[in-house]
Formats: structure tokens, C-alpha cells, sequence
């Protein structure tokens, strides 16, 4: 069984009238202009979509996404939790915390240690010069 995906796209350049492309159960859009190229590929299974830019790209008002995002082939979810896992930025569980005053607290504790810490490296950073 094959499964097709109905897509219209509305794409304005600077300064120019819109491009407006459509397909039907043909899988594929692809369509350039002066500010790029572009490419939407749906999935023939209905397992999702991708979206591929060359040239800049800009998403204006609440843009959702249940996969991923890359670029230049580097995932940016990836290097968020790199990231975060890198500065220990805690994720705290405020139902957990509501449940549980010791847990609520000692996330309290952990805050004002890492400001008297940071307060501290950055006094010795004043020394050291």
C-alpha cells in the first residue's frame, strides 16, 4: 500500500511576490529563490516529514518540533544535553518537590552553595590579576 501526503507551501522572498507550490502524493517539494533552496520530503510510511534549507532560515511566533533540528549536520538537541549535562544544569521535578520538603530544600541548599561559589571564583579571579 502506498500512502501520499497533499502539501501546500507559501514561500515569500524579500522583496518579491510569494512562490506558492503544491504536490500531490508526489512525496516531494522542491523549489528555489534568491534567498535559497528548498526541499520538503514526506515520508511514504506517514512516519514525519523533513525539512531541508540551504541558506538561512527564520520561524516567527511558537514553532513545535517532535524531532530533531541540525545543522550542518550537528543535532541540536544533542548538544543541548551535551551542554546541559556539561554545566549540571538541574531539571527539577516541582511535583516531586511539592510532595517532599527535604527535596524542595536541598534543591534551596544546592542554589545558594553554587552563588557563594561563583561568587568566590569570581573574587579570585579579581586576585589572580
Amino acid at each position: 500500500m502506498t500512502y501520499g501526503v497533499n502539501t501546500s507551501i507559501t514561500v515569500t522572498p524579500s522583496n518579491t511576490q510569494p512562490y506558492v507550490y503544491t504536490t500531490n502524493n508526489t512525496g516531494s517539494i522542491n523549489w528555489g529563490t534568491s534567498n535559497g533552496s528548498y526541499t520538503i520530503a514526506s515520508d511514504p510510511n506517514l512516519k514525519g516529514s523533513t525539512l531541508h534549507v540551504k541558506g538561512n532560515a527564520e520561524f516567527e511566533g511558537d514553532v513545535t518540533f517532535e524531532g530533531d533540528i541540525a545543522i550542518k549536520g550537528k543535532s541540536i538537541k544533542e548538544s543541548l544535553l551535551a551542554i546541559e549535562e556539561r554545566l549540571a544544569i538541574l531539571h527539577p521535578n516541582e511535583e516531586l518537590e511539592n510532595r517532599w520538603d527535604n527535596l524542595r530544600e536541598l534543591r534551596k541548599q544546592y542554589m545558594e552553595l553554587e552563588a557563594e561559589i561563583i561568587e568566590k571564583e569570581k573574587i579570585w579571579a579579581i586576585l589572580k590579576k
